[in-house]
């Protein structure tokens, strides 16, 4: 929960990486009493449906048919599109009955739910006219959870997406959730706000002041032009630091661009005052200064028409501003100008703590041991600190010399401790540099690898998930075996085409090959449609079942509405296509045994009298028509149209009753 505050400055400069792991009712994630101190963020795939039901939001929804996504994406949502999202946790008996609170950071509106009840609204989701967009939840409702079970949290979302193009890109995700103690989110807060308003305010006040006292030295004295570039520098900071403050309390994000613009306005007067003071002291061309300040115009007019590039090129331009003062500082050091050394200090000091800022950031992320001294909240406000003060008090310093020009050998001993100073930071720097280079060039070799590594092993992962149901994969991947298992309600399709012998002579077998692709394609399709399990294809017959490995208590209503499609895809086919042979389905309900066959070149395969019995529903059925057995009859009959057929010998079995399935019952 803490957050450094040197980070939060250079939060802009950031770069987030998530990795995600898929979220079921079978598998919730489970929440201990020490994540929700440390606060947990909820960042695996889960349950995600584009549409709007408030059952979505039931404990007890059937969310089976929905997709996984990455709810934290911008990428995944569409405009004017509301989401829903179901994610499964529970909590260890520790947290039980103590009071939680969600911190949400969006860029949109959602409502979320706890096992289907409301328990807090951020923004308001509506109709065009009447949507609020918000940012995050500033005060989180309080709840509490008074059992171990899965728990169903649910989040209505409306992602705002297109509109408006916002000149900055203040979040990098559309949807960031974190579960965390009531108590421990609300003390760590205050804390935190407190020293961040101290902080920014304390900065703000002080380099404001000093603007307006610079300002006032130059309105009387006009000569001294360094301090109307000095006032200007530091009234820069002092807005800066108040906007910083201003986005970290933000709310609306319809306010981003009135603030990206002050923003952008702030740091472009930091750039054009530094330039400015800088060339009025040490630089021999004032052609170079007039460019740099048109420059700085130009930025300000392209604003008008491009935010998004104007903010770019002021970047680039403060880079190239902060380089420039460095050169024409180092460059009067080395003609050994007194007042080189006094100004150059400030922004040799203020160059060396952001580098060696983001080398501990760029450590820390590596997951090197950095001195808890270092990397504390203490630490992070001292280095903040003398980034803002190192270039105005260098400043400072020098005006006092200039006004007190007398005391040479107090100027004298300061320019050579300056002067060494610059060398050790030098020497230091390049070391750094050094280190730095390597860290990149390793870190870069480990992603590479890393990116072969799991690309390999999706590919591995898919191969298997196309032989072998999920859950026998997973199984397989877990214990390295999977054992076959009983199941005692199912129900069995088998697919024939009429006269296959004949026609494949008839048309040629690479015509006829082309033919059973696209039609298997299309069951394939079908059966996935319905959530049918497809077992195998033996020549132009096909096997599928429904109710294994996940139980389904309408196997036999969805297999008979997979016939039907099937039947449906024959006859549309049959239009278009004069060749398209006739099919025969035959469909039996009952138990039997599913496994995995053998070791080497292994196939998931289904075996008992239900299995035969369907084969001979399948061979006694006509073309066109779906026959089916009297135990499946049953299971169907008030949901579907059905004709009985009477008592067929069958094959091995004797007498059988059987029924053709006709058509779903109008009225349901």
């Amino acid at each position: 929960m803490k957050k450094n505050i040197l980070f939060t400055f250079l939060i802009l400069m950031a770069l987030q990486t998530f990795c995600f792991a898929q979220n079921s009712f079978e598998k919730p994630r489970i929440f201990t009493e020490k994540n929700l101190l440390d606060g947990a963020l909820i960042d695996e795939d889960s349950k995600f449906i584009a549409g709007d039901n408030p059952a979505f939001a039931l404990r007890n929804y059937n969310d089976s048919a929905w997709k996984y996504g990455d709810f934290s994406s911008k990428e995944t949502y569409n405009k004017n599109q509301v989401y829903w999202i179901r994610y499964y946790f529970k909590i260890d008996s520790a947290s039980v009955n103590q009071s939680l609170c969600f911190d949400v950071k969006q860029i949109g509106a959602s409502e979320i739910y706890i096992n289907g009840k409301k328990i807090e609204t951020i923004g308001r989701i509506g109709k065009t006219g009447s949507r609020e967009f918000r940012i995050k939840n500033d005060t989180p409702e309080l709840f509490s959870l008074d059992n171990t079970e899965v728990n169903v949290l649910a989040i209505r979302f409306l992602p705002m997406v297109g509109g408006k193009k916002m000149a900055i890109n203040y979040s990098p995700v559309a949807l960031d959730v974190e579960l965390v103690s009531a108590n421990v989110f609300f003390e760590d807060n205050i804390k935190m706000m407190q020293r961040f308003n101290f902080l920014s305010m304390l900065i703000c006040g002080v380099f404001s002041a000093l603007g307006f006292i610079h300002l006032l030295l130059f309105l009387f004295y006009r000569k001294a032009v360094y301090n109307l570039y000095f006032s200007i520098y530091n009234l820069s900071i002092g807005l800066m630091s108040y906007m910083v403050l201003l986005f970290y309390e933000m709310k609306d994000p319809e306010s981003i661009d009135s603030y990206g613009f002050f923003a952008f306005l702030s740091m472009l007067a930091f750039g054009a005052s530094l330039t400015g003071f800088v060339n009025t002291l040490f630089g021999k061309s004032k052609i170079r200064l007039k460019i740099s300040l048109i420059f700085a115009a130009l930025l300000l007019m392209i604003y008008y028409f491009s935010a998004k590039l104007a903010i770019g090129l002021v970047t680039s331009y403060l880079f190239f501003v902060w380089f420039e003062s460095l050169y024409l500082i180092i460059r009067a050091m080395i003609r050994r100008e007194k007042s080189a050394f006094i100004v150059g200090g400030g922004i040799i000091t203020f160059f060396a703590i952001i580098i060696l800022a983001i080398i501990f950031n760029i450590l820390d992320s590596l997951n090197i041991v950095i001195p808890k001294m270092l990397s504390g909240d203490t630490f992070g406000i001292v280095v903040l600190i003398i980034i803002f003060v190192s270039f105005p008090i260098s400043i400072s310093a020098y005006l006092g010399w200039q006004f007190a020009s007398t005391n040479l050998s107090l100027v004298k001993q300061l320019d050579e401790v300056n002067r060494l100073s610059d060398v050790n930071l030098k020497q230091e720097q390049e070391k750094q540099q050094i280190l730095q280079d390597q860290n990149d060039l390793l870190e870069k070799q480990v992603d590479e690898r890393t990116f072969e590594l799991q690309k390999e092993k999706q590919k591995t992962e898919n191969l298997l998930l196309n032989i072998l149901p999920h859950e026998v994969a997973e199984e397989l991947k877990e214990n390295g075996s999977s054992e076959a298992k009983y199941y005692d309600e199912v129900s069995v399709l088998f697919t024939d085409f009429v006269n296959f012998t004949q026609s494949s002579e008839k048309m040629g077998a690479e015509k006829m090959l082309v033919e059973l692709n696209e039609c298997f394609t299309a069951f394939d399709l079908i059966m996935e449609k319905h959530g049918l399990e497809k077992i195998k294809t033996i020549g132009d017959a096909y096997l599928a079942v429904c109710g294994l490995p996940i139980k389904n208590e309408n196997h036999a209503y969805q297999t008979v509405l997979v016939a039907l499609d099937i039947i449906n895809f024959i006859e549309e086919r049959k239009k278009t296509n004069p060749d398209v042979l006739d099919i025969r389905i035959g469909i039996n309900s009952g138990s039997l045994i599913a496994g995995i066959v053998g070791v080497k070149k292994f196939a998931y395969d289904i075996w008992g009298d239900t299995v035969n019995t369907a084969a001979r529903m399948e061979q006694n059925s006509e073309k066109g028509k779906i026959n089916i057995s009297e135990s499946t009859y049953q299971l169907i009959k008030d949901r579907i149209v059905c004709e009985y057929r009477g008592k067929i010998h069958t094959k091995g079995k004797g007498e059988m009753d059987m029924y053709f399935a006709l058509e779903t019952k109008k009225d349901l």
